[in-house]
């Protein structure tokens, strides 16, 4: 599967340059497929943000996949993106899987509309729907940040946690933040090498 820093890549020409983003926000506001859903996601933005997602504008390759978007009325661009890929992974769960490729503005401007976006798509508003797959960046210490980041953010939010080793292929509950720490460590000791995936649910995996 591709990850959250190739997507980071492959979408920041487009969304950087400032002609382009507004482009792109054009197509997005513009879709049939368009509707809000900030009240779904608890998203409390004050005007000009709304929290959109776009239904059947993504290639027909990707049928089940939506874009959510960020998006600022007043200044016409779009300040986080989210394409979301739906999998079925039957040997993981019976629910629909999201696995999302995220990129957020750097403009100082969206610092507070920005903070804490990820934690409200992802753990409020799809993992209502879906179950959601956070996978490993390349091996950076930043990539490794972040993914830990999340996987914290949802163990504290309560949710259900797994934490599977591609290498090995075993799918292990993290029902704590200790627990979340061993694999931290191992991890970055260089204990496990193997690049890693969290599934985070409402329900038990399995």
């Amino acid at each position: 599967m591709h990850n959250a820093a190739k997507a980071h890549t492959s979408y920041s020409p487009l969304l950087m340059r400032t002609a382009d983003n507004a482009a792109f926000y054009t197509a997005l506001t513009r879709a049939e497929g368009m509707h809000e859903i900030s009240d779904k996601a608890a998203f409390g933005g004050e005007s000009p943000y709304r929290l959109i997602r776009v239904d059947g504008r993504l290639e027909k390759a990707d049928d089940d996949g939506f874009e959510i978007a960020l998006i600022d009325d007043a200044e016409l661009s779009v300040a986080y993106y989210d394409k979301v890929t739906v999998v079925h992974l039957p040997e993981i769960s019976s629910r629909r899987i999201a696995h999302s490729r995220i990129w957020r503005s750097a403009s100082y401007r969206h610092s507070l509309a920005l903070r804490d976006i990820l934690q409200k798509v992802l753990f409020g508003y799809l993992v209502q729907e879906y179950d959601v797959l956070i996978s490993q960046g390349p091996a950076s210490w930043e990539s490794e940040f972040y993914w830990y980041r999340k996987v914290s953010c949802a163990v504290e939010a309560g949710l259900y946690v797994y934490v599977q080793d591609l290498a090995t292929e075993e799918l292990r509950p993290i029902p704590t933040q200790s627990a979340l720490n061993e694999i931290q460590d191992r991890s970055w000791s260089g204990t496990d090498e193997g690049s890693l995936r969290a599934f985070i649910s409402v329900f038990p995996l399995r």
